[in-house]
C-alpha cells in the first residue's frame, strides 16, 4: 500500500535544505561573510568560539536591513539580489538564492541585529530552530551583526561528524583567508578567544593581504601578473618556479571576486608552469579573473564555488599563455641559497651518512669518471695494479680487491637494530664486527652477497647475477629500504632526540597550516621538533629530529604537514612517526637516473642484505625481481 503524498512543513523543509547549505561551521561563516560583502561592508569582524558550534558572530558596517525587511530576510528564497532568472546573466553579487539565513536559523539559535545608515535605531530578531521571536528596537551601530549559537542543537547526528576543534577552526580561518584575498579592499578581522588570528588592512592592495595571510617572506617572493584580452582581465600574483608546494592548498582562484574551484583553470595554470616545475608540485598563486557575468554560470552547485564557462578552451589558453609569459619574463633563475638544503646545526657529519659508513653522500656518489680520474679513490689492491701495470684497473681487479679487503661495518646501526627488531630478524645479516669477506663460506653469506653486479640500465635498475638467475634491483627502492630501517633503529634507540639549530629558523604558516601544527604539536615535540611561537603565525624552529639528515627544518616540517597531516584524519603518533621516517628515507635515497659505479652497486647489495626485509621498500613496492635459468629457457623455447 503506497503512502499518502503530503507537503513537508516549513521547518522540516528548511532543515533538509540546511543539509546542502550548512555542512559544518565553516559553511555558516562563508555564507554570512558573503552576505556582508554583498551589503557593501568595508570592515568585517568574525568571532569564533571553539570549533564554531558554541558561537559564530559576524559584525559588519554594510548597508543594514530595514525593520520592514528583517522578518522577510529569514524566509526561504527571499532575496534582494535578483528578481527573475534572467538576472543571473548580469549577477554582481556572491549570493542570490535566499537560502542561507533560513537554513542556518533552522539548525541554531540565531540573533540578527541590524541598522541601516539612515535609521536612528536598529532592530533585533531572535530565532530558535527557525521559529521567529518578536522584533525589538535597540541601539546599535550602522550595519548588521549576526550571532549563531549552539549550532546543530536540534540535529545532534550532524555534530558527531565534525572534526576536532583545531581542524574545524583551521577550515574557518582558511576560508576567511581566501575571502580576504578575493577582496583586498575590505578589512577582515578574525578573532578566536583571547587573540586576533589575523587582520587585513583593507587598503585594496592584494600583496598586503597576501603578506597577512601567508607571511611577508612568501609575499616578497611572488611575481605580479597583469594581463588583458578584449573583455577578459587577469590580475594577481604567482610564485617563481622554485617556490612550490606538494598540493594545491595555496592555489587561490577568483572570478569577479568569487572564490571558486575549477579543474579547467587549474589545468591551465599547470600548463603555464609546464617544464618549469617538477611533476606533482604546484605553484602558489592568487589570481582574479574578471570577465562579463553572462560568460559563466555560477548556479551549478549549492556552495556556488563551481563555475561553468562559455568559452572554456579560449579562457584556458589565455590563462596558460600569460602565466608562462610572466614567468619567463621574470628570468626565473633559482638563487643559490634556495638550492642549498644545509642548515646551521650541531649535527655531526655522521648523521648524513648513507650506506657507506665512512663516506658522506657527496663523497659516495661520484661519477665513474671522477673515480677513474682520482687515484686516491681506488682501493689498495687497485692502486697496486695501477702502479705495477701502468693502467687503470679493470672491474674484475676492483671486485677482486673488494672480496679480499677487510670491511668495516657500521656497528652503531647494527647494534640499534638488534634492540628493536625481532630475534630472528638479523639471522642473515653480517655480524657487526670486522671480518674478512674472503674467509666466509657460501652458506654463511646472504643470498644477496652472492650476487655480482653486471650493469646499470636506464640509470634506475641494477642488473646482477648469481650464475643461477638474472636479478634486477630497483636502486631507489633498495636504498629506501636501507635508510628506512636505519632511521627506524636510530629513533627506537634514542626516541625524541633533537639536534639544536645554531640559528633558529623563522617560518610563516597559513591559517590552516598553523591549526594543523597546533593540533599535532605534542606529537611533533615527541618526534624531536623544538618550536617556539614568535608572534602572529610565525614560529621559530629551534630544533629538529636528530636523525633528519642535512635538510632544512623548514623544508622538512612544511613538507611533512602537506604530505601527512592534511591527508589523514587526526593521525596517531605512530602513524606520524612512520610517515616521517618514510619521507626521510625517500629524501635520503639515491634516485632514478643517478649513475652508480660498479663498487657502489656492490655496496648497495651488501647493505641491502643486512636489512630485515630486503625484498620490498617501506611502501610495499618490490626492490628485487629475478629471471631464473628456467624462465629464460621458456622465453627462448628451450623447454
Amino acid at each position: 500500500m503506497s503512502s499518502k503524498i503530503q507537503v513537508l512543513d516549513q521547518q522540516a523543509a528548511n532543515q533538509i535544505a540546511a543539509g546542502e547549505v550548512v555542512e559544518r561551521p565553516v559553511s555558516v561563516v562563508k555564507e554570512l561573510v558573503e552576505n556582508s560583502l554583498d551589503a557593501g561592508a568595508k570592515q568585517i569582524e568574525i568571532t569564533i568560539e571553539g570549533n564554531g558550534v558554541p558561537l559564530i558572530r559576524i559584525r559588519d558596517d554594510g548597508s543594514g536591513i530595514s525593520a520592514e525587511d528583517l522578518p522577510q530576510a529569514v524566509l526561504r528564497h527571499a532575496t534582494s539580489k535578483i528578481r527573475q532568472i534572467e538576472d543571473l546573466n548580469e549577477l554582481q553579487t556572491l549570493g542570490f538564492r535566499g537560502e542561507a539565513l533560513p537554513s542556518i536559523a533552522s539548525v541554531s539559535r540565531m540573533d540578527i541585529t541590524s541598522r541601516p545608515m539612515d535609521s536612528v535605531l536598529g532592530m533585533s530578531l531572535k530565532l530558535i530552530g527557525g521559529d521567529q521571536g518578536e522584533l525589538q528596537e535597540m541601539g546599535c551601530p550602522p550595519g548588521t551583526t549576526i550571532t549563531v549559537e549552539d549550532l546543530f542543537f536540534n540535529t545532534p547526528a550532524r555534530r558527531k561528524f565534525l572534526k576536532s576543534q583545531n581542524t574545524e577552526f583551521g577550515l574557518i580561518s582558511e576560508t576567511l583567508g581566501r575571502l580576504a584575498l578575493a577582496r583586498p579592499d575590505v578589512s577582515f578581522t578574525l578573532k578566536h578567544p583571547r587573540q586576533v588570528v589575523f587582520q587585513t588592512p583593507g587598503r585594496g592592495k592584494l600583496l598586503e593581504s597576501i603578506g597577512t595571510i601567508y607571511g611577508q617572506k612568501l609575499a616578497r617572493q611572488l611575481i605580479p601578473l597583469s594581463s588583458t584580452y578584449e573583455e577578459w582581465s587577469l590580475e594577481g600574483y604567482i610564485s617563481p618556479p622554485d617556490l612550490v608546494r606538494s598540493n594545491r592548498q595555496e592555489e587561490i582562484l577568483i572570478v569577479n571576486g568569487r572564490i571558486i574551484r575549477s579543474k579547467l583553470l587549474s589545468r591551465a595554470i599547470s600548463e603555464g608552469y609546464h617544464t618549469l616545475i617538477p611533476n606533482r608540485l604546484y605553484p602558489i598563486i592568487v589570481l582574479n579573473l574578471i570577465l562579463p557575468p553572462h560568460e559563466y554560470d555560477v548556479n551549478v552547485h549549492p556552495t556556488k564555488m563551481e563555475i561553468r564557462f562559455q568559452n572554456e578552451k579560449g579562457l584556458a589558453q589565455f590563462i596558460s599563455d600569460h602565466v608562462r609569459q610572466t614567468l619567463l619574463a621574470s628570468h626565473p633563475v633559482t638563487p643559490y641559497e634556495r638550492l642549498s638544503n644545509s642548515q646551521g646545526s650541531t649535527a655531526s657529519p655522521s648523521q648524513s651518512k648513507l650506506f657507506f659508513p665512512s663516506l658522506t653522500r657527496p663523497e659516495l656518489f661520484k661519477s665513474q669518471t671522477q673515480l677513474d680520474d682520482n687515484e686516491n679513490s681506488l682501493s689498495p689492491k687497485a692502486q697496486e695494479a695501477l702502479n705495477r701495470y701502468g693502467a687503470k684497473p679493470t672491474f674484475e681487479t676492483e671486485m677482486a680487491s673488494l672480496t679480499q679487503q677487510t670491511f668495516k661495518i657500521d656497528t652503531t646501526v647494527s647494534r640499534n637494530a638488534q634492540q628493536v627488531l625481532p630475534p630472528n630478524a638479523l639471522e642473515n645479516t653480517v655480524s657487526p664486527q670486522e671480518y674478512d669477506a674472503s674467509l666466509l663460506t657460501r652458506e654463511e653469506v646472504h643470498s644477496l652477497l652472492a650476487l655480482r653486479p653486471l650493469a646499470q640500465i636506464f640509470g634506475t635498475y641494477i642488473l646482477a647475477t648469481s650464475d643461477e638467475a638474472l636479478v634486477i634491483i630497483d636502486q631507489h627502492a633498495a636504498h629506501e629500504r636501507i635508510n628506512y630501517e636505519r632511521l627506524l633503529a636510530e629513533h627506537k634507540h634514542n626516541p625524541g632526540a633533537s639536534q639544536t639549530l645554531l640559528i633558529p629558523t623563522p617560518v610563516d604558516f597559513s591559517p590552516i597550516e598553523e591549526q594543523a601544527l597546533l593540533e599535532n604539536l605534542p606529537h611533533l615535540t615527541d618526534m624531536g621538533f623544538v618550536l617556539e611561537h614568535f608572534g602572529g603565525r610565525t614560529y621559530l624552529i629551534r630544533g629538529v629530529p636528530a636523525y633528519s639528515g642535512p635538510y632544512s627544518g623548514e623544508e622538512l616540517l612544511r613538507q611533512f604537514l602537506e604530505e601527512v597531516v592534511f591527508k589523514q584524519n587526526q593521525p596517531t603518533f605512530d602513524e606520524l612517526l612512520r610517515e616521517w621516517i618514510y619521507m626521510l628515507a625517500c629524501k635520503e635515497s639515491i634516485k632514478a637516473k643517478e649513475t652508480l659505479s660498479q663498487l657502489e652497486m656492490q655496496e648497495l647489495l651488501v647493505q641491502l642484505s643486512k636489512t630485515e626485509n630486503p625484498y620490498t621498500c617501506p611502501h610495499g613496492r618490490p626492490t628485487i625481481t629475478k629471471l631464473t635459468r628456467n624462465d629464460l629457457a621458456k622465453r627462448f623455447y628451450r623447454t
